[in-house]
């Protein structure tokens, strides 16, 4: 009696499987999604203080 030979699938294969089946959520509005799920959770203790865009832009181009 011999078993069926299977081939393993890649990693890749697997996880877009899963993103595909909804198992895993991908992309930038998902992670939005999460991040203020956990901000409502936990508040500013996860991740600090949230920064308003203009005081990101300016403290990552050096104008103050």
């Amino acid at each position: 009696m011999s078993l069926p030979t299977r081939t393993p699938m890649s990693d890749a294969q697997r996880v877009l499987g899963q993103i595909e089946r909804g198992e895993v959520r991908a992309g930038a509005e998902a992670a939005r999604q999460i991040a203020a799920k956990h901000q409502a959770a936990y508040g500013d203790a996860v991740w600090g203080r949230p920064t308003t865009a203009s005081t990101t832009t300016d403290s990552v181009s050096g104008d103050q």
